[in-house]
């Protein structure tokens, strides 16, 4: 049976809490939001996470690489289509990290909706063939809320209202709601606001950063998730440790 290369599984296979996360030492990949949201200080962490993020990413797409001149262009096999989706959100989660250590932090929150629309419109697909597939490649628009009414059906009503909260709140940043703008102000005298870019030298927002990065870490977590329960890969597939 096809299985997820041994060393990205040792890495980040996340359900089970700290104990599993071998091998990566920044408190962002377990914390909770709220304990970001408390703590938004702590720079050496993020530093760590973007190094550990950024080796992660980079070893999975050398994985994903090893496709390329594998397919044709006339294919319409479902395997294409999985790693074209896939590929896509994770080349996007790697200009996330790059975009955030340049503090272009307004830039990765509109991706974040995108990255989770890719993915589960590759879920969809791999699921529900027959009627996504073809529709897929005849260049037909998936709307996320077949994703969401297809979880609804195979996992109940519980998982598609946490599958709407999250979309609806990544939303915010593609719709420019004040909720995701108002993360690009700081509060001077009076509270009055102050655009980040206002000054070349200004900086931005501590809690901004740390709450993006967890995003980030959110993300890669379910792409990872993702990426196992499709299976594109075979046996000999493996990234191993090799002192990097």
């Amino acid at each position: 049976m096809a299985k997820t290369p041994e060393m990205i599984l040792q890495l980040v296979r996340f359900s089970g809490g700290r104990s599993q996360l071998e091998g990566l030492n920044s408190s962002l990949w377990f914390q909770d939001l709220d304990d970001v949201i408390r703590n938004p200080y702590d720079y050496e962490n993020q530093r760590l996470f973007i190094k550990e993020a950024t080796w992660i990413l980079n070893k999975i797409y050398s994985l994903y690489d090893k496709y390329q001149l594998k397919f044709h262009m006339d294919d319409i096999s479902l395997k294409k289509c999985v790693w074209m989706l896939q590929i896509d959100a994770l080349d996007t989660l790697r200009d996330c990290i790059f975009l955030i250590e340049q503090n272009k932090h307004r830039i990765v929150g509109k991706m974040f909706r995108d990255i989770v629309e890719t993915l589960d419109f590759a879920y969809l697909i791999r699921k529900d063939t027959k009627k996504h597939l073809n529709k897929w490649f005849n260049g037909k628009e998936i709307k996320h809320a077949e994703y969401r009414n297809y979880v609804k059906k195979i996992k109940g009503v519980k998982k598609k209202k946490e599958a709407d909260k999250l979309y609806h709140e990544l939303s915010n940043f593609t719709h420019h709601t004040y909720y995701a703008l108002k993360n690009s102000y700081s509060l001077g005298g009076d509270n009055m606001m102050v655009y980040d870019s206002h000054a070349p030298d200004m900086l931005v927002l501590p809690e901004t950063i740390s709450q993006y990065l967890w995003m980030i870490s959110f993300l890669i977590k379910k792409f990872i998730k993702e990426m196992e329960d499709s299976k594109i890969f075979n046996d000999g597939e493996f990234i191993t440790h090799g002192g990097e």
